[in-house]
């Protein structure tokens, strides 16, 4: 099935597709409460999402790095910035794909979600690589928890990715893991604006 805007769904995917914002909202409620699970709680933030098309995510995207693969979500917040100093932040909302098959569909909401995560936190400055990396983390964490086989495909795919931000990205942010628990490795990307290495992870 092809979409106005240019997207393509399989016919059995598009049967539960994400096609209504009541929908939409109630997933992002229960994607948050995932992601509080292993840590990152938005507590009482707002992340308001708003479906759209493929032409509204382009137009939103801040990154030139996805003609090898769509933008299915961006997380929108403005920043005012005056000699070095900030003088206001706003998060606007997440913007998702409409018409994404359920399961993807939360899996792109956990990644923005932890994009958000890291604005109400004051993570500023970070590296592509690092954001990215750690959003792409908290995705390939939430699919382990799944017994399907649309998730052991998306994991096969974090894995393999050959992307230099989000592939090598989320690579480094598993083996950084292996070395210390989420909470520490999230304070030492906070303080540093990068992964860790072994020996630094050790000293952390």
């Amino acid at each position: 099935m092809q979409y106005p805007d240019g997207v393509v769904i399989c016919n059995k995917c598009s049967l539960n597709g994400v096609s209504t914002q009541e929908r939409a909202d109630s997933i992002a409620i229960e994607m948050r409460s995932a992601l509080a699970s292993v840590g990152l709680k938005l507590n009482s933030t707002q992340t308001p999402v708003k479906l759209c098309g493929r032409d509204e995510l382009n137009d939103a995207s801040h990154h030139d790095f996805h003609e090898n693969h769509p933008i299915l979500g961006v997380t929108r917040t403005t920043t005012t910035h005056q000699k070095g100093r900030i003088l206001a932040r706003n998060f606007d909302c997440i913007l998702i794909q409409i018409n994404l098959p359920e399961e993807h569909f939360r899996t792109v909401m956990i990644h923005e979600l932890t994009h958000a995560w890291f604005f109400y936190n004051y993570y500023e400055n970070l590296p592509l690589k690092v954001e990215e990396g750690m959003c792409v983390l908290m995705e390939y964490i939430w699919l382990r928890n799944l017994d399907s086989k649309d998730a052991e495909f998306r994991r096969k795919q974090i894995e393999l990715s050959t992307d230099p931000i989000y592939g090598d990205g989320f690579r480094e942010a598993r083996e950084s893991l292996k070395h210390m628990p989420l909470t520490s490795l999230l304070e030492f990307i906070r303080e540093k604006k990068k992964f860790p290495g072994r020996w630094s992870s050790f000293f952390f």
